[in-house]
């Protein structure tokens, strides 16, 4: 059985990446608990306090970013699809293998970021099909815990400033954990874990006193390339990780 506090170093790290991209502690963290052989919904009940948390600091304080009728609409489509994926992998008996589809989705994400011209084209296409985009991220999500990989693409598409790519990032993350959080209540109570609450508070802490000063001091190429990074590196992993 794996050692239970194991989880408590990668969400205070990841809290920091968060703290700069609006996502991480369940985008990373998922992966990383998944190789420390955690048990998908276990995963779940320990990182999304955290997540929630600073998703909705975060979007509190960018409140004054305004939200039209179609990010509304894209949000609730979004939901629903988390909703129906999430429940049917919590209910079915069926073990499916995840670490194909979370190391695939973060490799893409990585591969559009490295090239400007197939970048633009991605955003172009993306922006015109923004609502089977959402589908396509919501339901990656809530089979994977992993949509904030497809949820960078659509912000820096749909956005072009840092604080405003981190807002967007942080509504849908926020959206997310409270779906999610309430789906595991009803459905799987028994994955919710007093450990995940408790490091909420401080994960918050991380986020305030070291992960938003980075914030204000790192420049958009820098913040660009550590995501792309990250990302790739651990969509690696993820993929390689049976044959390590």
């Amino acid at each position: 059985m794996v050692h239970e506090y194991l989880f408590l170093p990668a969400v205070l790290v990841f809290a920091i990446i968060q703290s700069l991209f609006g996502m991480g502690i369940l985008v990373f963290g998922t992966p990383t608990l998944l190789l420390l052989g955690y048990d998908f919904s276990m995963v779940l009940g320990l990182l999304l306090p955290s997540s929630v948390l600073i998703s909705f600091t975060q979007a509190y304080t960018g409140r004054s970013l305004g939200r039209g009728e179609r990010e509304a609409i894209n949000m609730f489509v979004c939901a629903v699809l988390v909703v129906i994926c999430l429940s049917a992998l919590l209910l079915s008996d069926i073990k499916i293998n995840l670490d194909l589809l979370i190391g695939l989705v973060m490799v893409f994400s990585a591969a559009v970021r490295l090239s400007e011209r197939f970048r633009r084209f991605i955003s172009r296409t993306l922006v015109t099909n923004q609502h089977l985009f959402v589908l396509l991220m919501g339901a990656v999500h809530g089979l994977t815990n992993m949509g904030g990989a497809l949820l960078a693409l659509y912000a820096s598409s749909t956005q072009y400033e840092k604080t405003a790519i981190r807002t967007i990032v942080s509504r849908y993350y926020l959206m997310f954990g409270v779906i999610q959080l309430g789906t595991l209540a009803i459905l799987k109570p028994q994955s919710l874990s007093i450990l995940g609450f408790m490091t909420a508070p401080v994960a918050l802490l991380v986020y305030w006193v070291i992960g938003n000063l980075l914030f204000r001091r790192t420049s958009a190429p820098v913040y660009e390339i550590l995501l792309t990074a990250f990302i790739a590196v651990y969509g690696i992993v993820v993929l390689t990780k049976g044959y390590i």
